[in-house]
């Protein structure tokens, strides 16, 4: 990301040379200034205005946050199964961070239209394991890739998941310690935030900016596809913002572990949450897991509604029911 102001500088001499080619033919005469094809200065925008009609948005750009294990993998595959039954040329592409999909796949009815792309870029000295900076490209070479294969026609994508949306924050995170700001020299290094080693810390707030544009160049990515036809799903688990203890623990104000814009970037928004049921003898019942839409933009019906998505019994089957409103039509 470095060398925006050269490129700018670059920019603005190339626009006073147009500028200036514009004015003064080779001869010395006014040269015309050019108005697009057949003289109509707004052909391209004609030509793309036509297409608008042919968009095929799902407007489904979905959040699902949750603690491990609540299904938020599940309702995502069990609404890709479900399609498939329809049309087995299907794909569902997942950017599968910390291995949920692939291992859920691999599990539970596997379907081998879920293709499982490894994000991370393995690094090449004994220190570290990952390349943070490579994985910054690589995610952003696989999202290219998909969206050309929708827009080519080369595969019926139906949908892309985002698997451990806070690994992607965290890699946006070191890379603008190390490449942006030079703070750290690799991964572990750029982890000590307190400035006590050799790293150093973040000195204005203003630099996050850098941090949060390399996170959104998946956001922009995400909405392409979007627009393409293609529903994505970004997962990631939650955190909390603050900290109780004893008594007061019950006051924990939990939130996604996303950048913090992105609440303003997803229309819909659900969260994953797990009730504990038990008997009159304190004995666990049943594991009620729930998906609670705390955004729906599309949808006002769906507004803080809560569907029941899995049962546990510990003397008993499961029961599993996913969620409808994925596959239904309903967003």
């Amino acid at each position: 990301m470095a060398g925006f102001g050269q490129t700018a500088n670059a920019q603005k001499e190339l626009q006073k040379e147009e500028a200036t080619a514009q004015l003064v033919g080779t001869a010395g005469a006014p040269t015309p200034v050019k108005t697009g094809i057949g003289g109509d200065m707004f052909a391209d925008m004609r030509a793309e205005e036509a297409k608008m009609g042919e968009d095929k948005m799902t407007h489904m750009f979905v959040g699902i946050a949750g603690f491990d294990g609540t299904g938020k993998s599940g309702i995502v595959k069990h609404a890709f199964d479900n399609a498939c039954e329809k049309d087995p040329t299907l794909e569902l592409h997942a950017l599968d961070f910390d291995m949920g999909v692939a291992m859920l796949n691999s599990a539970v009815n596997k379907n081998s239209n879920i293709k499982s792309w490894k994000p991370w870029q393995m690094g090449v000295n004994d220190r570290t394991a990952y390349d943070y900076p490579g994985t910054h490209d690589r995610v952003m070479k696989i999202m290219r890739y998909i969206l050309h294969q929708v827009e080519s026609g080369e595969a019926n994508v139906w949908g892309v998941l985002v698997s451990g949306l806070d690994s992607w924050l965290e890699i946006c995170t070191n890379n603008m310690r190390i490449i942006d700001l030079g703070l750290a020299k690799d991964g572990i290094e750029s982890a000590d935030i307190r400035g006590a080693g050799e790293a150093k810390r973040v000195e204005r707030q203003s630099d996050w900016a850098i941090r949060n544009t390399r996170f959104h160049q998946l956001t922009a990515l995400s909405r392409s596809l979007v627009r393409a036809g293609v529903r994505v799903f970004w997962e990631t688990h939650l955190r909390a913002t603050n900290f109780s203890y004893g008594k007061e623990s019950d006051k924990t104000t939990l939130a996604p572990e996303w950048e913090k814009k992105t609440n303003n970037y997803l229309p819909t928004i659900i969260w994953m949450e797990q009730e504990e049921h038990y008997d009159d003898e304190n004995e666990l019942v049943k594991t009620e897991y729930k998906a609670v839409f705390k955004k729906c933009k599309t949808n006002p019906e769906l507004q803080d509604q809560t569907r029941t998505v899995f049962v546990t019994r510990p003397n008993g089957e499961p029961e599993w029911f996913g969620l409808p409103e994925l596959y239904d039509g309903s967003l």
